[in-house]
């Protein structure tokens, strides 16, 4: 029974963590080709949640998923995330100010008192809100170190290696156990009655 158990066990290992490797390896790419953009796989982009400003909707070490959007499909109480110098702020869209046909947001996290100090410009904006995903952000996050990451990596050949000689193993002895079985049929058979 622990043989099944092990098995069912490194097999959700396979379905949640290479997902991930793979996401990582396409963002790891990106990155190194466009340093000044932020990675995103077919328009999605992925960030961790590091404060508590959007709580309770959105919470700490939550991972949101954002969507690139146009400047027209932005309307008021959408939640946005946008570029802030180096970092990515998630917040609410609590006012839309057009100047030169250009549009500024004026945002605030659900969970602040005050609005945030600057208008955010289109060109800020990485995409729009559309789902969360509780608590994984802390997988992401170890994800990102690069040793972790090799480590993982290595982790995962090994496992499957064993699972393959496991296998290998598995299907030698089938094949001896049929030979057997077919060698005394026939030493059976040559055994007069």
């Amino acid at each position: 029974m622990s043989n099944i158990i092990k098995s069912i066990i490194i097999k959700l290992l396979y379905i949640i963590i290479i997902p991930i490797i793979l996401y990582d390896l396409i963002l790891i790419v990106q990155s190194a080709r466009n340093k000044t953009e932020t990675p995103d796989v077919f328009g999605i982009k992925l960030f961790t949640i590091v404060s508590g400003s959007m709580e309770p909707r959105i919470k700490i070490n939550d991972i949101v998923i954002i969507k690139e959007c146009q400047d027209s499909e932005i309307e008021l109480n959408d939640i946005i995330a946008y570029r802030v110098e180096d970092r990515i702020v998630t917040h609410r869209v609590v006012g839309i100010d057009v100047q030169n046909d250009e549009s500024y947001y004026i945002t605030r996290g659900d969970n602040n008192n005050a609005f945030d100090s600057d208008k955010i410009s289109f060109n800020q904006v990485e995409g729009k809100f559309v789902g969360v995903i509780p608590r994984v952000g802390k997988i992401f996050v170890i994800l990102k170190n690069k040793i972790v990451f090799g480590v993982i990596i290595v982790f995962l050949g090994f496992l499957y290696y064993i699972d393959r000689k496991k296998i290998t193993r598995q299907m030698e002895r089938k094949a001896k156990r049929r030979k057997f079985e077919r060698n005394n049929n026939l030493k059976k058979e040559e055994i007069p009655n």
